[in-house]
């Protein structure tokens, strides 16, 4: 994907910081050229980080890098499809 906006949170993102984390991904959304998320320097992600990124994740135009391995589990474990791309060999 070229030209798509960077969306790379920080710290936890848990129910308390995922207001943040959604206006960030709407705004990355709104320019229409779609979104890398790049999750390498989050901490904790609880279920509503994980809704969120399931939610998110069914637009083609987003791309995910750096998903820790345990996102990828809990997303696998919850039945989410596209959380078997994710997984880098």
């Amino acid at each position: 994907m070229t030209d798509s906006t960077l969306c790379a949170p920080t710290g936890d993102i848990t129910i308390f910081e995922i207001a943040e984390f959604k206006a960030q991904l709407q705004a990355a959304l709104d320019h229409g050229q779609g979104v890398t998320i790049d999750l390498a320097h989050t901490g904790a992600c609880d279920i509503s980080a994980l809704q969120l990124l399931v939610a998110v994740g069914q637009s083609k135009s987003v791309q995910f890098i750096n998903m820790p391995v345990d996102v990828v589990s809990r997303l696998t474990q919850m039945g989410w499809d596209r959380a078997k791309e994710l997984v880098r060999p």
